[in-house]
């Protein structure tokens, strides 16, 4: 998928992803939209407290990979979308939906988090703390992945 979508950002460049087939196209975009889908609700922010290092880093590996699967796929349907004078076919809906659940889900769940402790959860439940407590209670720490 890496590949597929770093050859469809150099024919989207060349102007010329219109002469490609349409109902080819359709069909690439809706393999692309089960790829999407299959990342668009995984958290890369594991904590599995007794599960020893080696797992827990197994398991970050095949959730990092599924994730990054996905974001190649997303990559790859919107340059095909977002190609000039592409034909109105290409344009599917669910496609689309996908695309832009995939990245609110990873904003709000992987992104934020990491930069901004306001949109972190307590996995200990340890009750409800304005922004600015969060903010103050925080430590600079950050995940490298």
């Amino acid at each position: 998928l890496s590949e597929l979508g770093s050859e469809s950002a150099k024919i989207k460049a060349m102007g010329i992803m219109d002469k490609l087939s349409t109902d080819k196209t359709v069909k690439v975009l809706n393999i692309l939209e089960k790829n999407i889908q299959d990342g668009s609700k995984l958290s890369t922010l594991l904590n599995h407290n007794n599960d020893t290092e080696d797992e827990e880093r197994l398991w970050r590996d095949l959730i990092m990979e599924r994730v990054t699967k996905s974001a190649d796929a997303c990559l790859t349907a919107i340059n095909i979308m977002t190609s000039p004078n592409m034909p109105k076919a290409v344009y599917i809906e669910d496609v689309i939906e996908r695309v832009i659940q995939y990245t609110k889900f990873h904003l709000q769940n992987t992104l934020y988090p990491q930069y901004d402790p306001v949109y972190r959860v307590d996995p200990h439940g340890g009750g409800v703390l304005s922004s600015k407590a969060k903010r103050a209670k925080c430590s600079t720490h950050k995940q490298r992945v």
